[in-house]
């Protein structure tokens, strides 16, 4: 009896001090004083530091936690006495619980941020609380405005006749040119197009709503609708190609083939409208010029039919067809080979 005591004792006894050592041997694993290491920071896009309201802040960089990582904690605050700030906290998840991280996340800048200076603090805490900070200024830019209308252009193949195309056929490997607009006519980013003199280009209206869903085929729902309206191309003085020598000036020639409805569009000058269309300015139009897209409503659906495909760079189109201009898109035209 009293030797099985004793053995319990020596039992009891090396248990607790087992357990002492392998608390003492956890304690080890966590150093009190390494602190996290954060490698460089790439703060924005390209490490611009800047991103726009509305959009998101691209951040990425390694993480070195000996004591493994807890918890990862983002600041950005307005600086110049503005008050708004967007936070961060990351505690759970792929960065959480591990020795080496590489951070690379998004964070959502809200459209409402007012744009100016702002000031972050990259925080990285560790199991054992300690604590490093990685600080930077950066700037957030105005919420870019949404595009409210958009004109694409597409080099084709085709041939000019007089005052319009043969042969027009797509052509593989060609990247379109565009430029959006906002709602009052105004290209939104950089505003023009480059283009081949001699190049050949079918041009794309596209006009959005408020939730981004394309609606410029409103203006050929069906016949009634599309004989109250037509596009214009104002402003470059353009030489036109039955004017020109040696057929070298500019065409411009609306040419949908379908309503919105699905039915056909009768053939010939005057019944399409430009929703979709084919341009070419010619090598007597060479250089840079400034030009407006309108679309035309008329105040007598009789009107249309007496535009030709000469007239659409009237300087007196207004006067000539009465009537509104529902939209006006101005942009420059790079007419230059090489660009």
């Amino acid at each position: 009896m009293k030797t099985t005591k004793i053995g319990f004792i020596t039992l009891f006894t090396m248990l607790f001090f087992g357990l002492l050592s392998s608390c003492k041997k956890d304690d080890d694993d966590i150093p009190a004083l390494a602190k996290p290491e954060i490698g460089t920071m790439e703060i924005g896009t390209d490490n611009s530091k800047t991103a726009a309201a509305g959009s998101d802040l691209h951040l990425e960089g390694n993480i070195v936690a000996e004591a493994l990582i807890n918890k990862i904690d983002i600041e950005i605050h307005q600086e110049g006495g503005g008050s708004y700030k967007i936070t961060k906290a990351y505690t759970e998840g792929k960065y959480i619980g591990v020795k080496n991280a590489t951070f690379h996340e998004h964070i959502d800048i809200p459209s409402v941020a007012p744009a100016g200076e702002y000031h972050l603090h990259f925080t990285v805490t560790d199991k054992a609380g300690n604590t490093t900070t990685v600080e930077s200024p950066i700037t957030i830019t105005a919420a870019e405005a949404k595009a409210a209308f958009k004109l694409v252009l597409t080099e084709v193949k085709g041939e000019g006749h007089g005052d319009h195309f043969h042969d027009l056929a797509d052509k593989e490997g060609v990247e379109p040119l565009s430029v959006n607009f906002d709602a009052s006519g105004e290209a939104i980013g950089h505003s023009h197009f480059h283009i081949s003199p001699s190049g050949v280009y079918k041009v794309e209206l596209k006009q959005y709503d408020a939730a981004g869903v394309e609606i410029q085929g409103q203006y050929i729902k069906d016949k009634a609708t599309a004989d109250n309206y037509k596009v214009f191309i104002t402003g470059g003085a353009f030489i036109l190609n039955p004017n020109s020598e040696n057929s070298t000036g500019a065409i411009f020639q609306p040419k949908e083939t379908t309503y919105s409805d699905g039915t056909a569009i009768p053939s010939g000058a005057i019944e399409t409208t430009g929703i979709i269309s084919y341009f070419t300015a010619g090598a007597a139009n060479a250089g840079e010029k400034d030009v407006k897209f309108v679309l035309r409503k008329f105040n007598d659906k009789s009107t249309k039919a007496t535009i030709t495909r000469t007239d659409w760079n009237l300087t007196n189109y207004d006067v000539k067809f009465p009537g509104e201009d529902v939209f006006r898109l101005s942009f420059e035209l790079h007419a230059e080979d090489g660009e």
